[in-house]
Order: C-alpha cells, then sequence, then structure tokens
C-alpha cells in the first residue's frame, strides 16, 4: 500500500468510528472467505459495517481521540473492525450470535461506546441489553399502562349496566 492510500484509509476509518454508536474488534483467524462473506451480508442488512484493518492502521484512526487506549488490544493478526452505525445494542447482539455459531474463529477482543474504550466482558454485557425498539416499545408501555386502567375502570361500569339492560329486555321478551 502506497503511503497516500495508507492516509486515505487512515482518514476513512477515522470518519466511520467516529460517526459508529459502538466499535467491536474481533481477531477473526481461521474464518473461511464465504464465512466473512455471510458475515458481511448478515451486518450490512442492520447497518452494521464490517472491516478487516490493519492493526497499525486502526491505531493511527484513533490516535489523539477520547477512545485512544483501545488501541492496547489491536495486537497480532489484522483485526475484525464491527461498526454498529445506529444502534450499539444491535452491532454487539449480532455479533455475539455469530460467536455462538463460531465459536472457535470469532474472539471479541474489545471495542469502543460513548468515546471510550470497552472490554471483551463490557461488549459482552452490552449485547445482552434491551435493544432501541425494545426500549422504545417498554417506554411506550410505561407510558400508555396508565391511561390503560382508566379507560378499563371508565368502561367497565358501562359494560354492566348495558348488559344489565340487555338481560331485563331479555327477561320482558319472554
Amino acid at each position: 500500500m502506497l503511503r497516500a492510500e495508507k492516509e486515505q484509509s487512515v482518514d476513512t476509518l477515522s470518519k466511520e468510528v467516529q460517526r459508529s454508536a459502538a466499535v467491536l474488534f474481533v481477531d477473526y483467524t481461521g474464518l473461511t472467505v464465504e464465512e466473512v462473506t455471510n458475515l458481511r451480508k448478515k451486518f450490512r442488512g442492520q447497518d452494521i459495517g464490517f472491516r478487516v484493518v490493519k492493526n497499525t492502521l486502526m491505531k493511527r484512526a484513533i490516535a489523539g481521540t477520547p477512545y485512544e487506549s483501545a488501541s492496547k488490544v489491536l495486537k497480532g493478526t489484522p483485526t475484525g473492525v464491527v461498526m454498529g452505525f445506529k444502534d450499539p445494542v444491535a452491532a454487539a447482539k449480532s455479533l455475539f450470535e455469530a460467536l455462538k455459531e463460531m465459536p472457535e474463529h470469532l474472539k471479541v477482543k474489545g471495542g469502543i461506546f460513548e468515546n471510550k474504550a470497552i472490554t471483551a466482558k463490557e461488549a459482552e454485557a452490552l449485547s445482552k441489553m434491551p435493544s432501541r425498539e425494545e426500549m422504545i416499545g417498554q417506554i411506550l408501555g410505561m407510558i400508555m399502562g396508565p391511561g390503560r386502567k382508566v379507560v378499563g375502570q371508565i368502561k367497565n361500569p358501562a359494560g354492566r349496566v348495558v348488559g344489565a339492560i340487555e338481560t331485563k329486555a331479555k327477561e320482558e321478551s319472554k
């Protein structure tokens, strides 16, 4: 790779990391080309990026940032970088689902979440959190809960009155 290409690659990586809600570093040693392609397809459908990068280029991309300490996990073989562009939990969940399918090949090294470096254990904890959609559903359920109770309290006595009137009407028509 020429120097200009490396600089362009570092600049692109830096921009992608900055726009990501979460970045996870993965050791993918042992994966076949087909498995990596399937992993990329799975991630692409969920607005999650996956790149294979040289550790030195990734270190340069995160140098001088608040999460520069994440560079300590960038060692050994080239690193797979999983970037969740919209939902950090979705990226972590998808990665850990893939880990269940290929536990001997994929290993999480660490990552970046909320502008700080995280460990592999913290990344796993992130994957167990409810996703953005689940959180919105839970919040809406809590908001709508009291309203449903009020409507039920108002509707219930009215239903009893209507039922009693119908019963009385049937008795009189006999």
